[in-house]
C-alpha cells in the first residue's frame, strides 16, 4: 500500500517519464523544443510541462520490431505515427497518435497497435516494480492541417470525441496545427 502511495507522487511520475526515456532508444525520440513534440513540420504536440516524452517507431528506416522476419503477416508491424507520456497532475497519460493527411484509412489498426505495445512496456514496468498505476491511455487521429487556417480559427477548439474500439477515450483534431494536449486531459 505504501508503494501506491509514493507511485503518485511527482517524483515517482517524473522517475516514469525517466523510465520510458530509458526503455525507448534517443532515435526514435520526436524532435522537441521546450514542452513541444513535433509530430512533423506542420503540427507541433504542446504538452502542460517539460515532464514527457515523445518518441514515434513508425519509421521503416528504423524497424520497431528487428526480430519480425521478412515480411510479417498484414498489419503486424504497422504502428500509430507517434506516442506522447506524459506525467501531469501525479498521473501518466500516453497518447497514442496517427496523423492521416485526407482519409483516415487504416487508423483504427495503427493506433490499436500502439496502445498494444503501450500496454506490454507497462506491464514490464510493473511487474519489476518501476509502477503500480496503470496508465491513462488516449487515442488521437490528427487530420491533415489546412495549408491556410480559417479566419478566426483558433488552436484551442473543443476536443471531438470518437469511437474506437480498443480506446475509452479517442479523439480527433482536425485542420489544427498546434495541439494542446492538456486540453484532452481535462475533458475526461
Amino acid at each position: 500500500m505504501i508503494f501506491i502511495t509514493v507511485c503518485r507522487s511527482k517524483a515517482i511520475s517524473r522517475a516514469m517519464i525517466d523510465a520510458i526515456e530509458k526503455t525507448i532508444n534517443q532515435h526514435y525520440h520526436l524532435p522537441r523544443e521546450g514542452r513541444d513534440w513535433f509530430l512533423s513540420d506542420d503540427v507541433k504536440l504542446r504538452t502542460p510541462g517539460r515532464n514527457s516524452l515523445g518518441f514515434s517507431l513508425d519509421d521503416e528506416r528504423k524497424p520497431p520490431f528487428v526480430f519480425f522476419g521478412g515480411s510479417p503477416p498484414a498489419h503486424m508491424a504497422k504502428m500509430c505515427d507517434a506516442i506522447v507520456a506524459l506525467s501531469f497532475e501525479r498521473r501518466i497519460y500516453l497518447f497514442i497518435i496517427e496523423q492521416k493527411t485526407s482519409s483516415p484509412g487504416d487508423y483504427k489498426k495503427q493506433t490499436a497497435n500502439g496502445k498494444y505495445f503501450c500496454e506490454w512496456l507497462f506491464s514490464l514496468y510493473k511487474e519489476h516494480g518501476h509502477c503500480s498505476a496503470d496508465p491513462v491511455y488516449i487515442g488521437l487521429l490528427v487530420r491533415k492541417p489546412r495549408a491556410v487556417p480559417r479566419k478566426g480559427e483558433t488552436s484551442h477548439s473543443n476536443p471531438v470525441r470518437r469511437t474506437h474500439h480498443r480506446f475509452e477515450h479517442f479523439f480527433e483534431e482536425k485542420n489544427t496545427r498546434n495541439i494542446y494536449l492538456q486540453k484532452f486531459i481535462r475533458s475526461l
